[in-house]
Order: C-alpha cells, then sequence, then structure tokens
C-alpha cells in the first residue's frame, strides 16, 4: 500500500496541472447559475440577485386545458375553479419546497 505521503504528492501534481478546471466549473456556475434548461429538471432556484424563479412547462393541451379551466371559473362553473384551484396548490407546494429549502439568512 502506497504511503500517505505518494497519495498526498500524486494529489498535488493533479492539482498543479488541472487547477484550471476549478477556475471554469466556477465561472460557469457563477454565470449560468440563473439560467434555466427544460432538460435539467430543475424549475425554481434563486437568481442571482436573491429572487426566486420559477420555469413552468406545459405543452398545448395542458395549457389550453389550464386556461380553459381558469376562464370557465371565473364563469362560475365550481368544477374548473377547483380543477383550478389544485393546479394553484401544487404550484404553491413547489414554491413552499424552494422557501423551506433556503438557509434562514436568505
Amino acid at each position: 500500500m502506497p504511503s500517505p505521503e505518494f497519495h498526498s504528492e500524486q494529489w498535488e501534481d493533479f492539482a498543479d496541472e488541472y487547477a484550471y478546471l476549478s477556475d471554469e466549473v466556477y465561472d460557469d456556475l457563477n454565470s449560468q447559475s440563473h439560467l434555466f434548461d427544460v432538460k435539467d429538471g430543475i424549475h425554481a432556484k434563486f437568481t442571482q440577485d436573491g429572487e426566486l424563479g420559477l420555469l413552468l412547462v406545459f405543452d398545448v393541451d395542458e395549457a389550453d386545458g389550464l386556461l380553459a379551466a381558469f376562464y370557465a371559473g371565473m364563469d362560475g362553473v365550481e368544477e374548473a375553479t377547483a380543477t383550478w384551484a389544485m393546479w394553484a396548490s401544487s404550484l404553491m407546494g413547489m414554491i413552499k419546497h424552494v422557501m423551506d429549502a433556503i438557509e434562514p439568512d436568505l
């Protein structure tokens, strides 16, 4: 088994050769952390300015159904109001989950 000094030396060699990677990763995270990507599965996060951003993704039928439920609810259709309320409730659950996960000093 190699000595701890050997491992330390290997680490230092690696760190010297690939130090630029940490700068690249940091720069990428800093410049893109506030952006959303539909494919990454992240739909809520805080921007660099401390604002909460939400990404809502709908296919055409979902968007159409949600709009129809909203307008039918506005016209007094109780079932549509319940459908809209369930969707709004899930949105509030998403926001609550994000807020519960943040550190108290934010």
